[in-house]
């Protein structure tokens, strides 16, 4: 007790005491009793301890609390959605305001894709870079629109995306061309803006494309200059703008399926007549130095090249047959000289990259012969080494894929009458020497060795090929009577009456597109 008393000040017991004095009419001052004012004083004291104990509780009761737990954005958006509701003011205030937001968007463009822009809504645009004056589209052109910056293909085409809605500036840039801007307003959607058309101020050369064999022009080509780029049209005419044009400057016309030529600009006038040369090169044998090289040359005659020189082991004309469309050669020689336990020189089938001149020998034989190509197998037959005249297998029909590499056995004999490849499909005919009589037959198979059927049930001596799908088939029965067979294309093969008119098989060699065919043909002697 003694304790809290002295956390009372004395000023607060002087006035306290001096309240319980009464006032006396003159000012004067009536003395009470000792024991009341320190009943007065205790009483205080008490009070105040009261207050202090109070205070302690409660803190001690806030230090063992649980922590309040955070409320969920769950429960805070209902929390803020029961208070807009429970204020009229803010809740009207809030849907004018949206009301007048939405009609200004309406009304009006600007807030309208302000709101969405800022909503992240974002927008596409494409256009077509052409020249003005030809209509044809520009490539390799560069393009600004909203600080993106593309290029257009070789369509002159580009296409923008990720684009703010409203008011834009297109901005088209290129050396020989007058510059171009042009003012936008970007909608929603895609907002397609068609051709560009340039102004070219650089100078123009002019180019018109033939074909070298038929004359027919050129529609799938461009020609270029550094970054300049240009289409051909549908009659085979590039006008290409140079923007920057030196004494040196070139330029290169590429046509699919054909030679790139290389042109001086200062050699060129006002317009140039171009000739383009396919870009196969023919393959050929000469002996021109006193051995057998292997040749390449293009179709007009230039940038002839040794592809393959001789070893001189080459002990005849070595035989060389291209593939029709690729860049790949059939080559037999004995070029590298392999004899067999007898000494007679080896023949080797050689797979010759003509760009390159690598070859890959697939096949080393006594005998080898190439009998065509279909597709990326070439079809070759070949003696098995080191085996007797008398065996059964000792001559073989293979397919072999240049460009996975994998060779396919697809039929075996002592040795095969006759073998005619007519699109991807083999015809052969079994000997019957060395087998049993009822074995020699006349079949097919695909080149691929799948779909393999007996064509003629009986012996096949020739095959002839009278016409593009016309085969002729000259058998003969057990007691060696002729018999003759045709066929046309898919069909069942039926008995001739008589012998035909033609027997001289026809040599055909197909186009790459498939439409046309040509053969070398003997008439009127």
């Amino acid at each position: 007790m003694d304790e809290l008393k002295k956390d009372i000040t004395d000023a607060e017991e002087d006035a306290y005491v001096d309240s319980l004095k009464p006032d006396t009419k003159d000012g004067s001052v009536i003395t009470g009793d000792t024991q009341e004012v320190d009943a007065a004083v205790d009483q205080v004291v008490r009070d105040e301890s009261d207050r202090l104990l109070k205070s302690d509780d409660e803190k001690l009761e806030r230090q063992f609390e649980p922590p309040k737990r955070k409320k969920t954005w769950k429960e805070r958006l209902i929390a803020a959605a029961q208070f807009w509701w429970e204020h009229k003011t803010l809740r009207y205030g809030t849907l004018f305001g949206l009301f007048i937001l939405l009609a200004a968007s309406v009304l009006f463009p600007a807030p309208r894709y302000f709101i969405l822009n800022t909503a992240g809504v974002r927008v596409e645009s494409s256009m077509s870079i052409v020249d003005s004056q030809t209509g044809l589209p520009l490539g390799n052109i560069q393009v600004s629109l909203q600080g993106q910056e593309l290029r257009s293909n070789d369509d002159g085409f580009v296409q923008f995306s990720d684009l703010k809605l409203g008011s834009s500036k297109l901005v088209v840039d290129r050396r020989g061309y007058a510059p171009y801007e042009k003012d936008l307003v970007l909608g929603w959607g895609s907002n397609p803006l068609g051709d560009q058309p340039l102004i070219a101020i650089g100078t123009q050369f002019t180019f018109v494309l033939t074909d070298w064999l038929s004359g027919t022009p050129i529609v799938d080509a461009e020609a270029k200059s550094g970054e300049d780029v240009a289409l051909v049209d549908s009659e085979g005419r590039i006008v290409l703008t140079v923007g920057e044009l030196g004494p040196e400057a070139q330029a290169t016309i590429y046509a699919e399926g054909y030679r790139e030529e290389i042109i001086q600009l200062s050699e060129v006038d006002e317009e140039l007549p171009l000739n383009m040369v396919p870009a196969k090169k023919h393959v050929f044998v000469s002996n021109r130095t006193g051995q057998y090289d292997l040749y390449r040359i293009d179709a007009d005659g230039k940038n002839e090249e040794v592809l393959l020189a001789s070893t001189g082991n080459e002990r005849e004309i070595p035989h060389v047959l291209s593939h029709p469309t690729k860049a790949y050669a059939a080559y037999i020689s004995t070029r590298e000289g392999e004899v067999n336990s007898d000494g007679f020189i080896l023949d080797g089938l050689y797979i010759v990259d003509v760009n390159t001149g690598n070859a890959e020998r697939i096949a080393r034989s006594e005998q080898l012969q190439v009998i065509g190509w279909a597709g990326d197998l070439v079809i070759y037959t070949a003696v098995v080494e080191g085996v007797s005249g008398g065996n059964p297998e000792r001559s073989k029909l293979f397919s072999f894929n240049v460009d996975t590499g994998d060779k396919t056995e697809l039929a075996s004999s002592n040795y095969f009458n006759d073998i005619e490849l007519v699109g991807d499909r083999i015809y052969y005919s079994v000997s019957s020497f060395a087998v049993p009589l009822s074995a020699a037959k006349l079949f097919s198979v695909r080149a691929n060795g799948t779909d393999q059927k007996t064509v003629v049930d009986m012996q096949v001596w020739t095959i002839v090929r009278a016409a593009f799908d016309v085969l002729h088939f000259r058998a003969v029965d057990a007691n060696l009577e002729t018999q003759w067979y045709t066929q046309q294309g898919a069909g069942d093969p039926s008995q001739l009456d008589a012998a035909p008119v033609t027997q001289t098989s026809r040599r055909y060699s197909t186009s790459p597109n498939g439409q046309h065919a040509v053969w070398v043909d003997q008439r009127d002697g």
